[in-house]
């Protein structure tokens, strides 16, 4: 019996007010069949009649062809594209993130950035091959993030070699947004009563609000009332009845 293909990736909400969720959640072009598919993504995809695309990623990377095919796609379609960073954009998904026309990290989201990786096998010759057509690849890699956030290929490549090219940098929400792969911190809110960034607790009742001039003018009116002291001490020549009156 043949296993049920695993759910890679999907299109949700492709009829809801002119919006489309896709989501690649999982290795970018496995060739065991697992992961994401660029053929059939970008068939699904290009048949959207939608005016925005909200690409959700959580995807450790995986071939570079593959995700350069679904990049360009993105880019191609009418509709607007937000990106949003669930959990992690790393290796080849961190360039696919540059495809979108606005782009937003989780606080506790992360991308990494590193060199092209290959595997190989034969003779010298073959290996400097690899190397010459690793390094062009990277080359590549590193003009997405140059057009995108900046700076040059050269500087964005010292940063895909760092740790000895195999880890490269790994960037934490607003680090992404600092170095220019992202836009913005944040997630995608559909419901506001959903929303929950951080803990809140509810807070305490608060005592009406004293309007402390009208204390004072009160204050200083009932100061300016003769207590009975007083009239006793005024009036003291006079019996204590003169003060309030006679008495019935």
């Amino acid at each position: 019996m043949d296993k049920p293909a695993r759910l890679s990736w999907r299109i949700e909400n492709a009829k809801a007010k002119g919006e489309a969720d896709l989501y690649v959640y999982d290795v970018i072009g496995d060739p065991w069949g697992d992961g994401t598919n660029a053929s059939d993504f970008v068939r699904e995809m290009n048949a959207l009649d939608v005016d925005r695309i909200n690409l959700h990623i959580n995807s450790p990377g995986g071939f570079v062809n593959e995700a350069l095919a679904m990049y360009n796609a993105l880019i191609g379609h009418r509709a607007e594209v937000y990106g949003y960073v669930d959990g992690s954009a790393d290796s080849a998904a961190s360039f696919l993130l540059q495809a979108a026309d606005h782009r937003v990290i989780a606080k506790n989201a992360s991308m990494t950035i590193h060199e092209g990786h290959a595997f190989a096998m034969g003779p010298a010759s073959t290996m400097r091959s690899v190397a010459d057509e690793l390094d062009a690849t990277s080359d590549n890699i590193a003009s997405i993030y140059a057009d995108r956030a900046g700076g040059t290929v050269d500087e964005w490549r010292a940063r895909m070699l760092a740790n000895g090219g195999t880890n490269g940098t790994t960037y934490r929400g607003q680090a992404a947004v600092d170095v220019g792969l992202a836009d913005e911190v944040g997630i995608h809110v559909r419901n506001k009563d959903l929303r929950r960034i951080a803990a809140q607790a509810t807070p305490e009742p608060t005592a009406p609000a004293i309007d402390f001039a009208e204390a004072m003018k009160a204050a200083r009116l009932e100061s300016r009332a003769p207590t009975l002291q007083q009239l006793v001490e005024e009036h003291q020549k006079e019996p204590l009845t003169a003060a309030f009156g006679k008495g019935a």
